[in-house]
């Protein structure tokens, strides 16, 4: 058994959370950080955290449509979420 299994909607959702984080991380570091070296660390922390959340959860989204549109078959297709390999238990061929 894996100790660290993920299905396609739980992995959607941990990429809504994280760039919700992400969003609050930026908005606590503009507000509360005063140097300005530390800031633009945060920030540019943060956005990243962001930016590789929407891109992986679009790709997850898209392997997922993919399989849902019968373009290719779900024995070969593999989808994957921060290289994590994804369960298509909730996905329609």
């Amino acid at each position: 058994m894996d100790l660290f299994s993920l299905d396609s909607q739980t992995a959607k959702n941990i990429g809504l959370g994280t760039i919700g984080v992400s969003v609050l991380g930026l908005l606590f570091a503009l507000k509360f950080v005063k140097s300005v070296v530390s800031k633009i660390l945060f920030i540019a922390f943060f956005g990243l955290l962001g930016y590789l959340s929407f891109t992986q959860r679009d790709a997850l989204s898209i392997c997922a449509a993919k399989i849902e549109a019968n373009v290719s078959d779900i024995q070969t297709t593999s989808c994957t979420f921060f290289g994590q390999e994804i369960s298509l238990k909730g996905v329609n061929p």
